[in-house]
């Protein structure tokens, strides 16, 4: 099974994409399971689980700290940003969550590699969509150093790259039964990073939405 496990929506505040619209694109393009990851918001998983579909939803929040993002996959309650990475990680685990790596090497939101050998994470994640590849090849061999499980997801601020990396398991029929899989290490990573074009764009938007929102870090 294929499970995008990094997409951002409306409540994201950078992204333009519904719930409801990512669902059925998830489901053209082959994904047997999502998890809206939006920036210190629950209101994108609370919205897509009300929604008819075959569809696994994930809950999940990615957390803002100062030193980068930290994904909380199972996630059920918007906990906020948190002023340290070993805050988030904490409070993460008290809601009975597991502590995500994201995008461990990328410059801006990435915590680096530093931050990740200094905490006790519960997995990182290895393939991310808006990361080059050679990131997400260094995401993966931490992941390995470490013995640590490996997620992936597109990362997608937009439709049209949802469903671009992901997260790939054995048969499973709930989102329990996804945090599982991914606590005992039983997941591979599938689907492309950034390309050079990409990049140039993305760095364009971010610049954009950086000067938005005054300067200030999502």
């Amino acid at each position: 099974m294929k499970l995008d496990l990094h997409i951002h929506s409306v409540y994201s505040g950078d992204s333009s994409s519904r719930p409801e619209e990512i669902i059925k694109t998830a489901d053209k393009k082959g994904m047997d399971g999502i998890a809206i990851a939006d920036h210190n918001s629950i209101e994108g998983y609370l919205e897509a689980k009300k929604l008819e579909s075959d569809m696994i939803v994930v809950p999940q929040v990615e957390v803002s700290t100062p030193e980068g993002h930290v994904l909380g996959l199972g996630l059920q309650e918007d906990i906020g940003r948190q002023s340290t990475i070993v805050e988030a990680i904490e409070k993460i685990r008290e809601h009975g969550a597991l502590a995500v790596a994201a995008h461990p090497h990328r410059f801006w939101s990435g915590i680096g590699k530093k931050n990740v050998l200094e905490n006790t994470w519960d997995c990182i994640e290895g393939m991310n969509g808006r990361s080059w590849g050679i990131r997400n090849r260094q995401a993966q061999r931490l992941a390995e150093k470490l013995d640590l499980p490996i997620t992936g997801g597109s990362d997608s601020h937009r439709l049209k790259t949802v469903g671009k990396a992901y997260t790939i398991l054995e048969k499973v029929d709930t989102w329990e039964d996804v945090i599982q899989k991914v606590k005992k290490g039983k997941t591979e990573v599938g689907g492309k990073g950034r390309t050079f074009t990409q990049t140039f764009f993305y760095i364009r938007r971010a610049l954009s939405g950086w000067v938005k929102r005054g300067f200030k870090r999502i």
